[in-house]
């Protein structure tokens, strides 16, 4: 369960705040869209976690949810890793420390890794942070707790054909950690921020294979707490015609769908193919709760979700992230509000939508 916020978040959301694309990245509950340990094109694929305590007195435990497939089945694929759960977990960090994970996934527990092993693991993980030793069930009615503390996260994800992930030649990309406040949400729509575009999207394959390029595109259910369907419509950057048709995808529980570009609009192909812009949008009436929706605070389910994308170069497999933002910029209001404090109470608030 999470905590209501008022004031300078609330403020940010009604404004129209770019989140995804500031340097507003740490919370108490971070999100990081794709981690993974999994082979595939003659390749390995492991994420590097890179975890920051933000606290100057405070020493923290860190626990994680990570979650595999859509989970559109009847039981969703999510997993939990927390101090003291009889696992042999164990991630606690001292003020101000950073700690490095390689191979997050299949990092032994005592590291503070996930220790999954013996095959392919790709999820969304949430990392929660607590008072070292310390409750942090949020209050039934205020959802909020005083042992909450602050973290961010980052992770580097990368490929490499043999050897070790720390003796290996790799080719990667930066995945940034999002706090909780950052998700686009069907319930923004009047300020305009149920919806995110990702831009630089290519798939103009062929031969030679130098100058060519493929593209992936991720979505992610941000909530625990509810189903949903996303509306995704691609675009061509130049022209604006609209390229394809509409395609909706449904996202369990914390569920991540990650696909080439191709395969969700099979028209985008060629050597012109190009310059493509795809916005992702959750509309209204497009979530349902969870039977335990209500219990944790999120009646309408919370509605929450992230997007990102990357370009391949396909000699190299170099791979480039692309972050998804906001059709709308901060406004002057929100700078205000941020940098000088001058925010006026707002009837919005916003709630965290997984577990802490």
């Amino acid at each position: 369960m999470g905590k209501f916020k008022t004031g300078v978040i609330a403020a940010m959301m009604l404004c129209g705040t770019s989140v995804f694309a500031n340097n507003f990245r740490g919370g108490d509950q971070v999100y990081v869209p794709a981690v993974g340990h999994l082979g595939g094109a003659g390749a390995t694929f492991v994420s590097d976690i890179f975890i920051s305590n933000l606290e100057t007195d405070s020493t923290v435990d860190v626990s994680i949810i990570f979650s595999q497939t859509d989970n559109t089945g009847a039981t969703p694929n999510i997993q939990t890793f927390k101090n003291g759960d009889g696992s042999g977990f164990v991630l606690t960090l001292q003020p101000r420390e950073r700690r490095e994970i390689i191979d997050f996934v299949s990092a032994p527990k005592s590291q503070g890794g996930l220790g999954l092993t013996g095959g392919n693991f790709f999820g969304d993980a949430v990392f929660n942070a607590c008072l070292s030793g310390k409750d942090c069930t949020p209050d039934p009615n205020s959802g909020t707790n005083t042992n909450f503390r602050n973290i961010s996260v980052e992770s580097r994800i990368y490929s490499f054909s043999s050897g070790t992930p720390t003796t290996a030649a790799t080719n990667g990309q930066l995945f940034n950690g999002f706090g909780w406040y950052s998700y686009a949400s069907s319930d923004g729509s009047g300020a305009g921020l149920d919806k995110v575009f990702i831009t630089g999207l290519r798939n103009n394959t062929g031969t030679p294979l130098a100058g060519t390029y493929r593209g992936n595109v991720g979505i992610v259910n941000a909530s625990q707490f509810s189903r949903t369907t996303l509306l995704l419509q691609l675009y061509d950057g130049k022209t604006g015609n609209q390229i394809g048709t509409d395609v909706q995808k449904t996202l369990g529980p914390l569920g991540i769908l990650q696909s080439n570009i191709a395969a969700l609009f099979p028209a985008f192909t060629g050597p012109n193919a190009t310059n493509a812009w795809l916005l992702i949008t959750q509309p209204a009436g497009a979530t349902t709760a969870t039977d335990d929706a209500q219990a944790n605070g999120c009646p309408n389910g919370c509605p929450a979700f992230f997007a990102y994308g990357s370009v391949l170069d396909n000699a190299t497999n170099d791979a480039t992230t692309l972050e998804a933002q906001y059709l709308k910029p901060l406004s002057q209001g929100a700078v205000d509000c941020i940098y000088n404090q001058t925010c006026k109470a707002v009837p919005t608030v916003i709630h965290r939508a997984a577990k802490h």
